[in-house]
């Protein structure tokens, strides 16, 4: 819709395409409800309050019957791959729960495929009803102490910044490389100031100068703050805040009665989910944002702000959407109850209840681990002495640190064996991007399995190949199997026990959130009678390769010592 045909949708003289009579509007601009219609015209919304002279003979009404409409939430950080489904399948389940809008952070898909991923991902936003918008990942790969897909450069993030679906640079989460004045990653920063984009923030425990130093090049936002007064420094010193509602990282229970207490403005203060899994994108999305801050004790109209108006205005998009305002596009959620924000239809660009299509994915992206047949033999840890002293990954259950242990093995014809009657058992990370054949070899404790062995190619961030089990057959034989999916989680326990394929890009799956979700409980079920007691072992699996937590991790280049950022051998020499 061209700017003159929007001058005489707005004057009457072309009519709206549908009226929506009777509401109770949801003014997030004035922070009030107003009585009135809606007009629509060609997907953006044309009139407000009294509309009369823009309907015509054509005009479709719908009377909502005095039923509150709300503008259409927005995500302000997601990493849609979390879900383990593709975009067109995380949107077809976001959008049933009122999100019209998200920002996503492709970094898990850089990750793997780099540029060529991040723009097929972008041809396949367009095609989605819902309005998406990107922050191009800035930190691709993570760290030089693992074997990633694609790294993402200066160079790279300069091609991809000019699209006008991109809105800011991803989280900087590298902040040690910020304060040290690292001139690749505030290349990228500058980068994005040219372009007159927002720089998004990732700093837990940051304060005083330091957070002084990260603010002062430009980032505007932080989502991992740990505690209240962490959160109230950054506000004040400048900072948008994200309050974060995902599956694993929960702050809006601990933090929103204290704001309420502190009686500061909220208007710097916006949702986002950042990693949403399946079951729970089921449940809900923004809508549980919304419903859960109301239940709180903020107020309706201030509760909507923060998930539309207020995300719209950081990313500045508040042109395009987060309000019901003339002009912008006409993303609605129409309610049977605001108090608990219970939704009755949602509207986006002017059409209700849209429904999306199915997409066909090149191959390429459905054929990305590469990596030789694995034998038992390739995963062992040998020594010529009858005890070692080993260094064993400590799983702490529910958080993403680890401890780092060191306890005495056996060796039994020349390998080290595992214990598992104490749950030490061997891990392994098999590089799977076909550019080193690095296999990481280690010990790790928590997963407590009696039997068998698991594997999965969901690795934060590199995605490299995980395998950890009681045997070394087993765990050759999962990875082997996943190389055969072009992806996924598998259990085996001498046979396949249970597996889910994740061929796109090795990290996703292609079918739907139901099937999905149904198939993930499934894993979980199986390696609960093999023993483990771990809530989310696949969760705490794949992060068991990040090397930017500590204390202990692994990656295909071998187990990384986090304090001291630096790889380190299995066995203590003595």
């Amino acid at each position: 819709m061209t700017l003159e045909e929007k001058v005489f949708a707005g004057m009457g003289l072309t009519k709206a395409d549908l009226v929506l009579e009777n509401c109770r509007i949801v003014n997030v601009n004035t922070r009030e409800i107003t009585e009135g219609s809606i007009a629509i015209t060609s997907g953006f919304i044309s009139g407000i309050g009294d509309v009369d002279e823009l309907a015509g003979e054509k005009t479709r009404k719908i009377d909502v019957k005095n039923a509150h409409v709300s503008p259409g939430l927005i995500d302000g950080h997601v990493h849609f791959e979390s879900s383990m489904l593709t975009l067109t399948q995380f949107a077809r389940q976001s959008l049933i729960h009122g999100t019209t809008g998200m920002i996503i952070d492709p970094h898990e898909i850089a990750n793997v495929l780099g540029t060529k991923g991040i723009r097929l991902v972008m041809k396949e936003a367009s095609f989605l009803p819902v309005d998406i918008f990107f922050t191009i990942p800035s930190c691709v790969p993570s760290t030089p102490l693992e074997t990633s897909g694609a790294k993402l450069g200066v160079a790279e993030i300069k091609k991809l910044i000019v699209s006008k679906q991109v809105v800011g640079l991803g989280e900087v989460m590298d902040y040690p490389e910020v304060l040290r004045g690292n001139p690749d990653i505030l290349g990228k920063i500058a980068a994005a100031f040219k372009m007159k984009l927002v720089v998004d923030g990732h700093a837990p425990g940051l304060r005083g100068r330091e957070l002084a130093g990260y603010i002062a090049c430009g980032i505007s936002s932080d989502h991992e703050s740990i505690t209240f007064e962490e959160i109230l420094e950054k506000a004040r010193l400048g900072m948008k805040i994200m309050l974060r509602e995902g599956s694993a990282a929960k702050s809006l229970h601990d933090f929103i009665p204290k704001l309420l207490e502190s009686g500061i403005s909220l208007e710097n203060f916006f949702f986002a989910t950042d990693d949403k899994h399946p079951a729970d994108i089921i449940k809900g999305h923004m809508d549980a944002h919304v419903r859960q801050a109301i239940s709180l004790g903020i107020e309706p109209v201030q509760a909507i702000s923060m998930a539309t108006l207020n995300t719209a205005r950081h990313f500045r998009i508040d042109h395009l959407i987060g309000s019901i305002s003339i002009g912008r596009k006409a993303n609605l959620v129409i309610l049977d109850d605001m108090q608990d924000f219970r939704i009755r239809c949602v509207v986006t660009n002017g059409e209700i209840n849209p429904g999306i299509k199915d997409i066909k994915y090149p191959k390429y992206v459905l054929e990305t681990v590469k990596y030789k047949k694995i034998l038992p033999d390739d995963l062992k840890i040998h020594s010529g002495k009858r005890i070692v002293r080993a260094n064993v990954i400590g799983i702490v259950p529910e958080q993403l640190i680890t401890e780092r242990r060191v306890e005495e093995l056996v060796t039994e014809r020349t390998f080290v064996q595992p214990d598992i009657e104490r749950g030490i058992l061997p891990i392994a990370v098999i590089e799977r991007h076909g550019k080193t054949g690095n296999i990481g070899k280690g010990f790790v404790s928590g997963f407590n399995l009696e039997n068998g062995a698991f594997g999965q190619s969901i690795g934060h961030d590199s995605h490299n190949i995980i395998v950890i089990g009681t045997n070394f057959e087993d765990m050759a034989f999962c990875a082997n199997r996943i190389k055969k999916l072009h992806g996924g989680i598998v259990i085996a326990n001498g046979t396949i026990v249970e597996e889910m394929p994740l061929p796109f890009a090795g990290i996703l799956s292609t079918t739907g959130a139901h099937e999905t979700d149904m198939k993930l409980g499934n894993l979980h079920a199986a390696i609960k009678n093999m023993g483990c007691k771990l809530d989310a072992p696949f969760i705490q699996a794949s992060f068991l390769t990040l090397p930017v937590i500590p204390s202990l991790k692994i990656t295909d280049c071998g187990m990384v010592d986090v304090d001291a950022f630096k790889i380190i051998k299995p066995l203590e020499e003595t």
